[in-house]
């Protein structure tokens, strides 16, 4: 470890980007905590890159960020701005990081956070250190982002409660889940609680094909019947509601499951109901590791500030924290592989 390296970083602004989700507290109290006994300050960054334009900061240190463990979302805030959009932002991004005298950015979100991260470490020449936060687990190179075991926690005890429901009524019941590109969370969240069906945003949805599966199962004896829908899945003649587009280009998505649930109905009579989970997906605290994966990812940020390593993104690779260039991990989104999605159709079919 080189001291000349440790004493050029004096001060770290920390931001976190888009959707929120539980664990970022937990890696902003670790992160803070560790950087405090190697006498490094921490600035917060409040908002995300909105706050990095207007100059919103605040002072971090351990005792202002030990209550935060355990706790959901961010306590500094997020948004979904893109500097890249707003006119004489990046002017006013390296001013405000000048006269804070911030010696570093480190950037906690999701493909949009880091890659407006890596513009400005390859652009601008602002040294950054990524970290991968999503619910949706889609940067590549990183077995998981902070939040995707939580997210996919809330789902099964969601479902969990509303297929008591499904059962007393005998009703199949459509549970429509985050993923506007992968499938990670449907996925996950269909082979732990055994979902008959699965439709997801790598394969375009056959409503005949999911019609029959319905038909054939009730005539099997199975009345009533739980089936995962990613909001961003492809169908052919449908519409992801609603029309609104964000900074990032991204459409605003749910309610497909209300258009797959009519058509469904038009072809044999049945019409399943909808719940939408919204936003329940993501809220509320931590699951346990969550908090301990927070804390791997915070270990390999600190790593690199030592050795003076900038633009790449930390990731978790077997539980050890792991360097990946920042624009590797973006280049494209991961996706769910035909393999796992057909190995959960598989296990959820038990009337063939």
């Amino acid at each position: 470890m080189s001291e000349d390296k440790i004493n050029k970083i004096k001060k770290i602004g920390m931001l976190t980007g888009g959707g929120d989700s539980s664990g970022i507290n937990d890696f902003i109290r670790t992160t803070v905590i560790l950087l405090e006994k190697m006498g490094m300050k921490v600035r917060g960054i409040k908002n995300g890159y909105r706050g990095l334009i207007e100059g919103d900061f605040i002072d971090l240190n351990s005792r202002i960020v030990d209550g935060i463990k355990n706790t959901g979302g961010t306590y500094i805030g997020t948004s979904r701005t893109n500097p890249y959009k707003v006119e004489g932002a990046i002017q006013k991004i390296s001013k405000n990081i000048k006269d804070e005298e911030l010696d570093l950015l480190l950037c906690v979100g999701g493909n949009d956070t880091l890659g407006v991260a890596n513009r400005l470490y390859e652009e601008e020449g602002i040294k950054i250190i990524g970290v991968p936060q999503t619910i949706d687990n889609d940067l590549l190179e990183t077995d998981y982002s902070i939040g995707f075991h939580s997210a996919v926690e809330n789902i099964v005890n969601c479902v969990n409660m509303v297929m008591s429901s499904a059962m007393s009524h005998e009703r199949e019941m459509f549970v429509e889940v985050m993923g506007r590109d992968s499938g990670f969370l449907g996925l996950n969240s269909a082979i732990v609680l055994g979902a008959d069906y699965l439709l997801i945003p790598e394969f375009p949805a056959d409503i005949d094909k999911l019609s029959e599966f319905i038909v054939r199962k009730r005539k099997a004896g199975k009345k009533h019947g739980l089936y995962i829908i990613s909001e961003g899945v492809q169908i052919q003649g449908g519409r992801h509601i609603l029309d609104e587009v964000d900074d990032f280009g991204h459409k605003k998505l749910g309610g497909i499951s209300y258009y797959i649930s009519e058509v469904v109905e038009k072809k044999i009579n049945i019409k399943p109901n909808v719940v939408v989970l919204g936003y329940t997906q993501r809220g509320g605290k931590p699951c346990p590791y969550d908090s301990y994966i927070s804390n791997i990812f915070a270990k390999g940020v600190v790593e690199d500030i030592k050795e003076g390593i900038f633009g790449f993104m930390v990731a978790v690779v077997n539980e050890k924290p792991k360097n990946v260039r920042i624009a590797d991990a973006v280049r494209e989104v991961r996706l769910v592989s035909k393999e796992d999605y057909e190995f959960a159709l598989k296990i959820g079919d038990v009337y063939e």
